[in-house]
């Protein structure tokens, strides 16, 4: 039988905890709050919180406990990739404190976008935060950030098929998806070799990105998992491909492609790389799909009807690829 956990701020004296536990951080570190801390938004995912010290805006965040890893994680990824990742100002356990890291991508792009950084050279910082963290992939695990590697998804993809909600929104039957169990290894096994795991951020997009004097940072880690590397720019591809209103494998999103595999010939060359990539996009849509399902076997009713299509869709793409091939940036 479906549960659903107790999100931590459903309850009445949440606000007033976290607000003791931030003032008490701020203490320590000789920072003096000009203001109260005030919840900005709550979603069944986190609830976020700001406030206004003498060392500017800072944010108070806590994820769904599906996410619990999200702190640790963020703090991991800020220590070793300072000029990328969030700037964090203290996190223990679930919750965490970091820096304000201007607007997002999507706002300033909505505008005149002066100042704002390419997303070639979001993709160039984004390698090199992965690799950073190529051979920590043990501490990563041991932090509870998922694991998503090729042969773990391969080995819960009958399960997943098998529990999957909102095939009916699709549509498409189990046993379609079931039958793609040999496509998906031989999918798996073209990744096996020279790329080695780290670190990715399954939501790399616009809404993610946050640029303070031209420099761009990858917040919401909650979204991070280890995998496959080039799992971690399905959605990205996607989302810059919908909104510039590009073709599926066109000029553009192969350039991005390939600026961001730039980073990733000193494993393989070039051409090589391209081919594990079309495997790595596919996996990434995997990915998706199992995040989704795992965050709503946990979640409220409400949220359930409103998302609860969500993994199912994310499954249909990755029968898409395996049936018709992957083309990058297919909305």
């Amino acid at each position: 039988m479906e549960t659903s956990a107790a999100l931590p701020w459903d309850e009445s004296d949440w606000l007033d905890r976290a607000a003791a536990w931030t003032e008490a951080r701020l203490a320590r570190l000789g920072i003096t709050s000009h203001g109260e801390l005030t919840l900005e938004r709550m979603r069944p995912w986190a609830a976020v919180a700001r406030i206004e010290t003498s060392d500017g805006r800072l944010w108070f965040k806590e994820p769904a406990p599906v996410m619990d890893f999200e702190a640790g994680l963020t703090a991991f990824v800020s220590a070793r990739s300072p000029e990328f990742g969030p700037e964090v100002v203290a996190w223990e356990g679930s919750w965490l404190l970091t820096r304000d890291a201007g607007p997002q991508l999507r706002t300033l792009l909505e505008g005149d976008g002066a100042g704002v950084p390419s997303w070639e050279k979001i993709l160039q910082r984004y390698a090199e935060l992965q690799l950073a963290h190529v051979s920590e992939v043990d501490e990563l695990l041991a932090l509870g950030v998922p694991d998503k590697r090729p042969q773990a998804l391969l080995g819960d993809y009958p399960r997943l098929v098998e529990e999957v909600r909102g095939l009916e929104a699709v549509p498409v039957e189990r046993a379609r998806l079931a039958s793609l169990g040999p496509a998906l290894e031989r999918a798996v096994a073209a990744l096996a070799g020279a790329v080695p795991m780290s670190v990715i951020h399954e939501e790399l997009h616009e809404a993610n990105v946050f640029v303070r004097e031209g420099n761009a940072r990858l917040l919401d880690w909650g979204e991070g998992v280890v995998s496959h590397p080039f799992a971690g720019l399905t959605n990205t591809l996607r989302d810059i491909a919908y909104r510039r209103g590009l073709e599926p494998d066109s000029p553009e999103v192969q350039l991005l492609r390939d600026v961001y595999l730039e980073s990733w010939t000193q494993f393989a060359p070039l051409e090589d790389l391209r081919t594990m990539f079309a495997q790595g996009y596919l996996l990434g849509a995997l990915c998706r799909a199992v995040t989704w399902e795992r965050f709503l076997a946990e979640a409220s009713q409400e949220a359930r009807d409103e998302f609860d299509r969500n993994a199912a869709v994310w499954l249909d793409i990755v029968r898409e690829g395996l049936e018709d091939g992957v083309r990058l940036g297919a909305s």
